[in-house]
């Protein structure tokens, strides 16, 4: 899901949603640009060719990519179906239950979408943030989808107030509930697990015949 320095964000003013449902709305809106429980998605990077991708930024997260790995859920390396078994399907966690709250990771919060085994491999190996943090492999039966993570925007109050909205916050995690969902510009779906249980990434490897 990392995005390419050849695939420029799409930036599209927002304006203030007419009518009684209130908001944020795009002047120009399709009936794409709305996402679960009438969330405002935002249009994420253009598409370009392969050939003119350039270099990944792998600090940057391709949102179309992203919501649509965590939709079907798809391992959020390759692309391909994320790893499942009877115990669930496979997510590595940037932490330690040693730093954690008991219980953890049951009902965890996250943007990261699953892996399939071969790609969880390469990212113990490769991603300097789970080797800084440690990190946990973990089954999860029943991944629920939670919200969606953006830019809250607010409707401007100030004596000489805008008729476009201000931002509130440049990052916030709203669940499908939430009544200020309306003014979210959603870049991220956001997954709660559930039924997680802890598991072995080297034996799991090993059994499977990655390693």
């Amino acid at each position: 899901m990392a995005a390419w320095t050849g695939e420029t964000v799409i930036e599209t003013p927002v304006i203030i949603r007419r009518g009684r449902l209130g908001g944020i709305a795009y002047a120009d809106e399709l009936p794409a640009d709305r996402g679960r429980n009438d969330a405002l998605l935002h249009r994420g990077r253009r598409f370009v060719n392969k050939d003119q991708r350039g270099r990944p930024l792998y600090g940057a997260v391709h949102m179309n990519r992203q919501r649509r790995a965590m939709r079907k859920l798809l391992c959020h390396v390759c692309g391909n179906n994320a790893d499942h078994n009877e115990l669930g399907v496979l997510w590595l966690l940037d932490n330690m239950p040693a730093n954690c709250p008991q219980g953890w990771p049951e009902e965890e919060i996250t943007v990261h979408p699953p892996l399939c085994l071969e790609c969880a491999e390469k990212a113990i190996g490769q991603c300097p943030e789970l080797e800084q943090k440690g990190f946990t492999a973990v089954r999860v039966r029943d991944p629920q989808p939670y919200g969606y993570r953006g830019r809250l925007y607010v409707r401007d109050l100030s004596l000489h107030a805008s008729p476009f909205p201000i931002v509130s916050k440049e990052t916030e995690n709203l669940a499908f509930e939430d009544p200020l969902l309306s003014w979210l510009l959603a870049a991220q779906s956001v997954m709660c697990l559930v039924g997680c249980t802890m598991v072995d990434l080297d034996t799991e490897l090993v059994v499977r015949g990655v390693r």
